[in-house]
């Protein structure tokens, strides 16, 4: 059975700032969670996120994260969430954040990391979707870099909430995986989940709506 009644799945938005060095340097200015809870026999689901502006203080995000990661009745969810635990835990105030607490394992809710693996080493969460052919926001890291200069950042928004439903939806396959009784679950969750994404007027959903269409032709 699921640990917990409320699965939270979090992606951590970054800029590639070492990119034309060649250089593997990254910084966080966003997140994005989609949560699913069970009540009963139905499922309740939101989505929400924030995108850092250049004159934010880099706290907010960490602040922002408390807020949303901290339900002791959550499991936390994600693809290589130790990795974007430590991207998280440069920003100032993350020393004291029960949330990066939490996504280091030592808080009160369980983590259900994902990870994949090919023959050439580990997935990028790119390929990790590209693989299971859901739809991600691939990024160029030099535009994103500029548009968030520019603090045009309603396009960086919109790929942290496709990416987090992508990365939901990564989840569900991986809860189908464990059991038997886990696939059921996931099964009517994945129903649930559907019947949300045609519902909302978000734009991320309906881009999935799009691409859970095509999937299945």
């Amino acid at each position: 059975m699921l640990p917990t009644p409320v699965l939270t799945t979090l992606t951590v938005t970054r800029l590639e700032i070492g990119h034309n060095l060649g250089l593997d340097r990254a910084i966080p200015v966003g997140a994005a969670v989609l949560t699913a809870r069970l009540t009963g026999a139905s499922v309740r689901f939101s989505i929400a996120s924030h995108i850092l502006q250049p004159s934010d203080a880099a706290d907010n995000l960490v602040l922002w994260l408390d807020q949303h990661l901290t339900s002791p009745d959550a499991t936390i969810c994600g693809y290589r969430l130790t990795e974007a635990a430590g991207l998280l835990s440069r920003l100032p105030g993350a020393d004291w954040s029960p949330a990066l607490r939490a996504l280091s394992g030592c808080g009160v809710q369980p983590i259900l990391d994902l990870t994949g693996r090919s023959h050439d080493g580990p997935l990028t969460f790119g390929q990790a979707c590209g693989l299971s052919r859901i739809l991600y926001a691939p990024a160029d890291p030099d535009e994103r870099f500029a548009a968030w200069c520019r603090s045009d950042t309603d396009r960086i928004d919109h790929h942290a909430q496709v990416d987090v439903i992508a990365a939901f939806r990564l989840v569900l396959r991986r809860v189908a995986a464990l059991d038997p009784m886990e696939r059921k679950i996931s099964a009517a969750m994945s129903a649930h989940f559907t019947t949300w994404l045609c519902a909302s007027p978000n734009a991320a959903a309906r881009a999935h709506v799009i691409d859970l269409g095509t999937a299945a032709s």
